[in-house]
């Protein structure tokens, strides 16, 4: 189960370089579990990351600052299709928070009119072929690569009334980490300040 501490929620484009910091706290293992590749670079990460257009879309969990779970869905609206991956620090898995992220992608995916959710891993990644059956999607494999689908009706108010549910949960979250963080020392200078009056 999620901890009450973690705040799920869409990264802008000037917060890329703690996607990038995430990905690369992945063993190597796991990086060729999570980019279907061998040799997966700090350096090749940093690159990835740096081509993700600014209109990119990425939901990312977070624990005390640092994004601890990540995915990434690209959009190729010439074919109606978004990509989805998914990356979990080591301490963070088997919470349900790659099923979350799973979850808000598939919103996001139908308020941007995608038609088919897609992602692609090795048929070994056991972890992200349960996650997408869990998901109901169409898993095909061959040559020891995993493909899966999910068809994607239409956004409906629900759909939408959820994406902007968790933006306005993710900017209350933040006002209040900002307010407890700042609270008591805003308390103590307007004490002071009334105190010299």
């Amino acid at each position: 189960m999620i901890g009450t501490a973690m705040l799920i929620r869409r990264l802008p484009p000037h917060e890329r370089s703690s996607y990038a910091d995430h990905l690369k706290r992945l063993c190597s293992d796991d990086r060729h579990l999570r980019f279907a590749r061998a040799g997966v670079s700090d350096e090749w990460l940093d690159s990835y990351v740096a081509t993700i257009p600014e209109d990119g879309l990425i939901l990312v969990g977070m624990q005390r600052n640092q994004v601890i779970a990540a995915a990434h869905v690209a959009f190729d609206s010439d074919n109606g299709v978004a990509e989805v991956g998914l990356s979990v620090d080591a301490e963070h898995r088997s919470g349900g928070l790659g099923s979350e992220l799973l979850n808000q992608a598939v919103v996001f995916a139908r308020n941007r009119r995608a038609e088919r959710l897609y992602t692609l891993c090795l048929s070994d990644n056991r972890s992200m072929v349960a996650l997408a059956r869990r998901a109901g999607m169409d898993i095909q494999f061959s040559q020891g690569e995993a493909e899966a689908h999910l068809p994607l009706p239409p956004p409906d108010p629900l759909t939408v009334s959820q994406e902007m549910s968790a933006g306005l949960f993710a900017v209350f979250r933040d006002w209040a980490e900002l307010f407890d963080r700042y609270g008591s020392l805003a308390s103590e200078l307007a004490s002071g300040g009334r105190a010299k009056r």
